[in-house]
């Protein structure tokens, strides 16, 4: 729910969500005194604001000019991390790799006497 919240708001959402139930509230309180078209005419010909859909309006125009207030010519901007390609140097000489002696390590016990039986079956078998 929070994820949600966030994303809402980040992607300004929340100003049509209230433009919404201005909207809606506008079409209830102007169609109780008059016909439906002439309360869908007066919602939407922008000449009759209710509170909300000013301070819907003036909300949206301060985060538009914050927006471009951060983004004014000569601004940096902060990409936050950059990654720089790895640098590897070849040219440089190298010591040969010394070939070690490897042996395989003995094993410490003999083998298991007698041999296991399903051992001693497969080999009657071919027999």
């Amino acid at each position: 729910m929070v994820a949600v919240s966030i994303l809402v708001f980040a992607l300004g959402l929340h100003w049509a969500l209230l433009q919404s139930v201005a909207w809606t509230g506008m079409l209830i309180s102007y169609s109780r005194n008059a016909s439906l078209r002439s309360a869908v005419t007066r919602t939407f010909d922008g000449e009759h604001p209710c509170p909300l859909c000013k301070a819907v309006k003036k909300g949206r125009a301060e985060e538009k000019k914050q927006a471009q207030e951060q983004l004014k010519p000569g601004s940096k901007l902060d990409f936050g991390l950059v990654w720089h390609a790895a640098q590897f140097r070849f040219d440089s000489a190298r010591a040969p790799a010394v070939a070690g002696e490897f042996r395989a390590l003995a094993r410490a016990e003999s083998p298991p006497k007698p041999r296991p039986r399903s051992a001693v079956k497969d080999d009657s078998a071919r027999g």
